[in-house]
């Protein structure tokens, strides 16, 4: 009895909880930066901060030696301890900005060609969304790879909404990423390409109100170029994303890659038999090209 009084004290101990906070703030404008991720490198505990700046999650006590990320496109990221932050649960944290440049796109009097990548048909009738930890969606991803072998200019991101069942706009945040060479000991049946590291230089953000159609994200702006193969990622930036209430068109023959937290791992959905799990969001973009 006295060995089982020590053991039940010894995973209460372990699996106690502690909450985390803060507020992130720009070191230049003083400003609250919205949106940042925040999470325990590799492991599906995370969020966003939100569009004050201001964050809360919990940690569990075993994960004193595990290391917490914090990261958003335009800024240098910052890493801490988990034992160092639960020495001051609250942090008031200044993250520092990195110059922006966006290069400029000129045409001289070139013949310019369009071509949609990713998937162009939309399956209607197979609703697809995101995938939660802890009946919380904020962070999640969901991504797909798109083939691709010349320079290209992106001009704009589509993607159906099967149906929205929410009253007001959702937010969500479009990422791009590299494609690189799996985890080691990934199975051979899981593929040989991941998602790496993002190729934005820009976070891009936004609103999506519409209650069912196409909806089509402007991108031009952005510059966004590249020559290879890369991800197509939509991320929730909302705490709740019922695929009850909100999905959108998802296709069985495309390879879904998702992560439910910031700094979690990225999952490839395996299939059957070797051939490729289904699932995939119906993402597509235009894209331009200069001959």
């Amino acid at each position: 009895m006295k060995f089982l009084l020590v053991l039940i004290a010894f995973s209460a101990t372990c699996f106690a909880q502690k909450k985390i906070s803060g507020s992130i703030t720009d070191n230049i404008t003083k400003q609250p930066v919205p949106f940042v991720s925040i999470g325990v490198i590799g492991k599906s505990l995370g969020t966003l901060s939100n569009e004050a700046g201001v964050f809360e999650f919990t940690v569990f006590e075993n994960q004193k030696n595990d290391s917490i990320k914090i990261a958003a496109i335009g800024y240098k990221p910052l890493i801490f301890s988990v034992y160092d932050y639960l020495k001051e649960p609250h942090k008031t944290i200044i993250m520092e900005s990195l110059p922006v440049i966006l290069d400029e796109v000129t045409v001289k009097s070139k013949k310019v060609k369009y071509k949609t990548l990713g998937t162009t048909k939309y399956t209607k009738n197979n609703c697809t969304g995101f995938v939660d930890a802890s009946g919380n969606w904020k962070g999640s991803e969901a991504a797909i790879l798109v083939k691709n072998k010349d320079n290209c200019l992106f001009e704009s991101f589509q993607f159906f909404i099967i149906q929205n069942k929410y009253d007001d706009s959702l937010l969500f945040r479009l990422n791009f990423y590299q494609r690189v060479s799996p985890p080691a000991n990934t199975p051979k049946w899981l593929g040989e390409d991941w998602v790496g590291p993002t190729i934005l230089k820009k976070a891009i953000i936004f609103k999506v109100g519409i209650k069912q159609g196409e909806f089509i994200l402007p991108l031009k702006q952005y510059n966004i170029q590249t020559s290879k193969d890369f991800f197509i990622s939509l991320e929730c930036l909302m705490d709740e994303m019922e695929i009850t209430k909100f999905c959108y068109s998802g296709s069985i023959d495309v390879q879904s890659y998702f992560k439910v937290k910031s700094f979690s791992k990225w999952h490839r959905t395996p299939g059957k038999n070797g051939k490729p799990g289904g699932g995939g969001g119906d993402f597509n973009v235009k894209v331009s090209y200069v001959k």
